[in-house]
């Protein structure tokens, strides 16, 4: 689960699952430098991530690649 929005102002604001604390790479790490860096992040930029599947906790993690 992932939640994005934006105030008035354009300030975003991110909902994100517990698992953010315990998981290597989440969404929270493909996220975070766009927002960071003022790039605006649309609905269709979040549903490309979507490739589905589960972490299968990978010894070398190929989530962003």
């Amino acid at each position: 689960m992932f939640l994005l929005g934006y105030f008035e102002d354009g300030t975003p604001v991110m909902g994100l699952p517990g698992c953010v604390m315990y998981a290597g790479a989440t969404v929270f790490d493909l996220m975070l430098p766009k927002i960071a860096a003022d790039v605006p992040v649309t609905r269709a930029d979040i549903a490309a991530l979507g490739e589905g599947g589960l972490c299968l906790g990978c010894a070398e993690c190929h989530y962003v690649s």
